[in-house]
């Protein structure tokens, strides 16, 4: 029994051939081709990557840095010579609102109007828009003209 078991488990190695150790012609042409793609690949995305470091360095230098600060607002002086005056409820029946804070504007109020396009707000509410923004929150009408003016308005 002993010898049969052994007899099973020989191993025949002139048996074996070379032919599934062979490359044939279309694996190679696969390889090939497989490693062109990669090449490709990899050249565009570093072309790619070199194109937005160029412009990253570029912008960094004409702005002086990467983040974008939001935009200085009007000088104190300016923002308080715009001129305030109280609410009046119009006759129509509509009820006023104040844009930015979204609120009903009473009677008796205090509204301050900006002189590029004569829009009120709060007088608080357009205050603390004014300190960061340079233009009308409504209608986006630009207070650098009204704010030179005004500026000349102080001076004199």
């Amino acid at each position: 029994m002993a010898a049969q078991q052994a007899q099973a488990f020989r191993w025949h190695y002139d048996d074996l051939d070379d032919k599934n150790f062979h490359v044939h012609g279309g694996a190679l042409l696969n390889l090939i081709l497989l490693i062109s793609v990669s090449v490709l690949l990899s050249s565009t995305l570093l072309c790619l990557l070199v194109r937005w470091a160029y412009r990253h360095s570029r912008r960094t230098a004409e702005t002086g840095s990467v983040s974008m600060a939001p935009a200085a607002g009007l000088e104190p002086q300016i923002i308080g010579s715009f001129p305030v005056h109280l609410h009046r409820a119009s006759g129509t029946g509509e009820e006023a609102q104040c844009s930015i804070c979204l609120s009903s504007v009473l009677e008796g109020d205090k509204m301050k109007v900006l002189p590029s396009c004569g829009h009120g707000f709060h007088v608080e509410c357009i205050d603390e828009w004014l300190r960061a923004q340079t233009s009308c929150p409504l209608c986006r009408a630009s207070l650098g003209e009204s704010s030179q003016a005004a500026e000349q308005e102080v001076v004199a």
